[in-house]
């Protein structure tokens, strides 16, 4: 009876709670793959010790090798109260530098190095890495950035300005304790443009070692290597389709795919340009832009791609999430997302789309908790999919809050007019049911509820309910014209 205890308790989450605060320092560096003299650097042990620890470890996880311990760790490290915890911790937002002669093209390098340096960051999987919502990453004239990483909650805020040289760029970046408005690093950078990548890549691990002096070792160890791109063009065009992405507008999806191919046509190892075809093509689905047989063909070539170039990453594992919730499997959904989560904790559209999938397979209370996680790490940017799980629990009042609320960010998104028709009607104010249905129908003239219902599945009950509500709303309107 206590064999077969033991035997059930091997990895489990409930062994790795049983182990000492030490022996978790020890395992979740060991997990990042440090050696044991790396392990004893930043904790301040001797080697020796750490070995003592490692054995331990094994022993009261019951598996043979570090592999196996770390591997259980890591899925142990993906579930919702370890994330609460690892949200606990200081987090880093990283603002959009400023260009400073205002020149187009400066705006939109300046742009795609505030997203590369959050992801580069978010790479780390040490702290939390908060991703604002595209209106908030570039900070008000009149508001410091110590103030602004406050309203965030954010510890520590990067900044910076971007400058044109003649044939070369200076970057100048700084770190700010958001608490006291103190300057903790500042250092400005001189390149080309097939330098930037290097670039970014020693602003992020300088950063990482001042903040958190005990990760030096970890940084210099090099242990987490990110594939960089070689082509800055390819580069350039992959950001601006991330960008056109973000307007959810037809004309936008339909530019943003043209400029990842035209990207992969230069680089075909582009990550980034793979995952924004795959989001493209989801996006594409979610509106009705485009047949649903196309786009998820497309999400899955894109995820498996993902996965094959950057398998330490969690894009590929997100778009297959994507994939899996979108014809109905929420098992793999769920376990696909897990997988992007155990990789990149700091991945908030991750943490969202994971609460529409356990809200649609009744577990509410815990999708609940993954939205609270992904409104922490994306200030701002997801209050359509908070409203969407409003919606599938019955809170109209609530939803309709949240999704006019992402509306007023952009009042060009297809899906977020339909939400709020919908949210609207069943909250009983016809009025407004009808104002967003009209929009929607300026928006988007040949938008379906059949078509939605198809697309996302005739026996999801939520979405039964927003079909129904566009249904009606249809007659009602059509009744009135």
């Amino acid at each position: 009876m206590a064999e077969g205890k033991r035997a059930r308790r091997e990895g489990s989450p409930e062994a790795i709670e049983v182990l000492s605060k030490r022996q978790l320092e020890v395992l979740e560096l060991l997990a990042k793959g440090l050696t044991n003299d790396e392990l004893g650097g930043v904790l301040g042990i001797s080697s020796t010790t750490v070995r003592t620890h490692i054995t331990a470890i094994l022993t009261r996880l019951g598996v043979s090798n570090r592999t196996e311990a770390a591997a259980a760790f890591v899925a142990w490290s993906a579930r919702p109260p370890r994330i609460t915890t690892l949200l606990c911790r200081p987090a880093l937002v990283v603002l959009q530098p400023v260009a400073f002669d205002g020149e187009p093209r400066a705006r939109a390098i300046a742009g795609a190095i505030g997203h590369d340096l959050s992801r580069l960051f978010a790479s780390w999987c040490w702290f939390p890495v908060l991703t604002p919502a595209e209106g908030l990453r570039a900070r008000p004239a009149d508001v410091s950035p110590a103030e602004f990483g406050q309203r965030l909650g954010a510890s520590f805020v990067v900044d910076g300005v971007l400058r044109r040289a003649s044939s070369s760029w200076r970057l100048s970046v700084r770190i700010d304790s958001a608490a006291t408005g103190h300057t903790l690093w500042a250092d400005c950078y001189d390149f080309a443009d097939d330098e930037l990548f290097a670039v970014q890549d020693l602003v992020c691990e300088t950063i990482v070692a001042t903040a958190y002096p005990m990760l030096i070792v970890y940084t210099q160890a090099g242990l987490r290597p990110v594939d960089r791109p070689h082509d800055f063009p390819a580069w350039e065009l992959a950001h601006e389709g991330m960008r056109l992405c973000g307007l959810r507008e037809a004309s936008a999806n339909h530019t943003a795919q043209s400029l990842f191919r035209l990207a992969l046509a230069r680089e075909p190892v582009l990550v980034l340009a793979h995952f924004g075809l795959g989001l493209a093509n989801f996006d594409a689905v979610l509106n009705q832009w485009s047949t649903p047989e196309d786009a998820r063909r497309q999400l899955v070539e894109s995820a498996d791609r993902c996965i094959a170039l950057a398998p330490h990453a969690a894009e590929g594992h997100y778009l297959l999430g994507r994939y899996f919730q979108a014809i109905g499997d929420y098992p793999l959904a769920t376990r696909s997302l897990e997988s992007a989560i155990r990789r990149n904790p700091s991945f908030a559209p991750a943490h969202a789309l994971m609460a529409q999938t356990l809200q649609l397979s009744d577990r509410s209370e815990e999708a609940l908790t993954r939205m609270k996680h992904a409104a922490r790490l994306g200030p701002g940017a997801f209050t359509a999919g908070l409203a969407a799980l409003h919606f599938s629990r019955g809170e109209y009042s609530e939803a309709l809050a949240a999704v006019e609320e992402a509306i007023a960010s952009n009042p060009r998104y297809p899906f977020a007019r339909a939400l709020a028709a919908a949210c609207a009607l069943w909250a009983g104010d016809l009025v407004r049911a009808a104002e967003h249905a009209y929009a929607l129908q300026g928006l988007a003239p040949d938008f379906s509820p059949a078509e939605f219902l198809r697309s996302f599945g005739t026996r999801v009950e939520a979405v039964e309910r927003l079909s129904e509500a566009l249904e009606r709303i249809s007659r009602l309107t059509s009744t009135v014209a």
